[in-house]
């Protein structure tokens, strides 16, 4: 099976809560695509990196199975962040930005499955809806919205809009957390939001993350996973690694609750190796594991009244 990824490739320069600064390739290209390789599908990058981006990266990616075209690599720089980790959050400042994808070079893909996951202007409107309009053999669509809701402040910090509007028709499946929902719903939190996303908007999927819990609705059913808290420095990915992790077993187990609760395995796979940077990205039979045990605790209750 394939799954596309749209969203640059990105150099990350990480400060953990330790102190120690990693250089790392990053972004959800790379965080969704390895994940996607541990179900064995192959991935196909809608992306850009710059003449800048290093030959060893590209070997990197090259040796786990992930391709950089000639025709992506252009003249505008690498998008480049640097990510500083507290205990409860994390600063992101921008240091460059690579060109918009285009509309021309998304109909040159062939797919089973799409996964959008901008960081920062790459993933244009327009190029959201011609995504959509060809939505891959499998008719799935997952957002993962992150890079829409966010502005650049003049240090270039990232912060995140007050409220956006955007036209979601024809997504399946969308990942937030609780900052991102309530930009897309005009501040509505929790269960409210997503009840939004899915009855007003009509996204068939729905998954929030907050505070350790991911909740998921799906035919008017509210589901929670509570994850444990894992003492690690650095859980930069974990996101993208859920939507990845959902998105593949969505498509090759037909199970929704599957699905999920494979998402939250890698999330919890992926934080108990306490790694930095990519080298979290966890084994399908960790993975695995940590599902199984979600599947048979997770919580649920009916949103119908």
């Amino acid at each position: 099976m394939k799954i596309a990824i749209a969203s640059h490739v990105v150099l990350d320069t990480i400060r953990d809560t330790k102190g120690l600064i990693t250089n790392s390739l990053g972004g959800p290209a790379c965080y969704c695509g390895l994940t996607a390789r541990q179900f064995g599908f192959k991935v196909i990058l809608a992306t850009k990196v710059g003449t800048d981006f290093p030959q060893e990266n590209k070997i990197i990616l090259h040796n786990n199975g992930i391709v950089i075209e000639k025709y992506q690599i252009v003249e505008s720089p690498t998008t480049r962040f640097q990510l500083v980790v507290n205990n409860e959050c994390r600063e992101l400042f921008l240091y460059s930005k690579c060109a918009p994808l285009t509309v021309e070079e998304i109909r040159k893909v062939q797919t089973d499955c799409w996964l959008i996951s901008p960081v920062i202007d790459e993933v244009p409107f327009d190029v959201l809806t011609a995504i959509v309009n060809d939505r891959g053999d499998r008719n799935f669509v997952m957002l993962d919205p992150q890079g829409y809701t966010r502005r650049i402040c003049s240090s270039g910090q990232i912060s995140l809009l007050d409220n956006l509007t955007i036209d979601l028709s024809g997504i399946t499946a969308i990942k937030a957390d609780r900052g991102e929902l309530g930009v897309l719903t005009g501040g509505l939190e929790g269960l409210a939001g997503m009840q939004f996303l899915h009855s007003v908007k009509g996204i068939e999927f729905v998954i929030l993350t907050e505070n350790r819990i991911i909740h998921f609705l799906h035919n008017e059913m509210h589901y929670w996973i509570n994850l444990k808290n894992i003492d690690t420095s650095d859980s930069t990915g974990v996101g993208d690694i859920l939507s990845s992790a959902f998105c593949c077993a969505c498509i090759k187990e037909k199970d929704p609750l599957w699905a999920i609760c494979f998402g939250a395995g890698a999330v919890r796979a992926a934080l108990e190796t306490k790694s930095t940077g990519l080298n979290k990205i966890p084994s399908k039979s960790k993975i695995e594991e940590s599902a199984s045990y979600y599947y048979n605790t997770i919580e649920f209750k009916s949103t119908v009244i």
